[in-house]
């Protein structure tokens, strides 16, 4: 992200910090996501705010998308 997308995504963290809960889904952790921000300052803010009250639901399995492919039989692979 460049300076304006990251200061952005922070306030918008911010913000909803102090309103109520968000909803995020990723296929990367947090502390990957701070090399994403252009001010590392920041990015760890954001990240601490997001993650202080998080709860991590990780999904293992077969992806969604690969399970509605054209062609596929339900039940077993294509």
């Amino acid at each position: 992200m460049d300076a304006a997308e990251s200061r952005d995504t922070y306030d918008l963290l911010t913000e909803r910090h102090r309103a109520g809960s968000i909803i995020v889904t990723s296929n990367r952790g947090p502390d990957e996501s701070l090399a994403t921000f252009a001010d590392p300052v920041r990015a760890q803010s954001a990240i601490d705010r997001f993650t202080s009250n998080a709860y991590d639901l990780p999904i293992d399995g077969e992806s969604y998308r690969s399970r509605q492919k054209p062609g596929r039989r339900p039940g077993g692979r294509a």
